[in-house]
């Protein structure tokens, strides 16, 4: 179980990484191409919780480090400041809502280190699956 969380907690970090790119590449549409309205990137923003939430669920299901669970829930404060907080804030804080482009890279950078890390418990786990032993085994033997 604590395998497969960690597999689908890779995926769901990754899908939520590969849609902040698409996000700024949907803004980038709209502001500088000049090419479509607000409602693609405001849908995927929308959308992007649902990876995050998936996240969360199998941080713990997968018994992920400590860190990487503070990490994900930082992710999870920083969206939900970006996406419901700042955004409705345009008329009536105008400064404090232009972090929102802002905390896209904080974003990035949060799920960034998340798909890293969990790759590499991902990969930890083949490669132990696969090895019947350990390796303290042929340190003993002098391999």
């Amino acid at each position: 179980m604590a395998r497969l969380s960690r597999i689908i907690f890779l995926s769901a970090s990754s899908l939520f990484l590969v849609g902040v790119i698409l996000q700024v590449f949907l803004a980038g549409m709209v502001v500088v191409a000049l090419q479509m309205g607000w409602s693609y990137h405001r849908d995927l923003g929308h959308f992007l919780a649902l990876p995050l939430l998936v996240m969360i669920i199998t941080a713990y299901l997968g018994k992920l480090p400590r860190r990487m669970k503070w990490i994900t829930w930082s992710l999870f404060i920083v969206y939900l400041l970006q996406a419901d907080v700042l955004i409705f804030m345009r008329t009536s804080l105008p400064l404090a809502a232009a972090f929102h482009p802002v905390l896209a890279l904080v974003d990035c950078v949060l799920a960034l280190v998340l798909v890293h890390q969990a790759w590499g418990l991902v990969r930890e786990g083949q490669q132990e699956s696969k090895t019947p032993y350990n390796s303290e085994q042929f340190d003993k033997i002098g391999l």
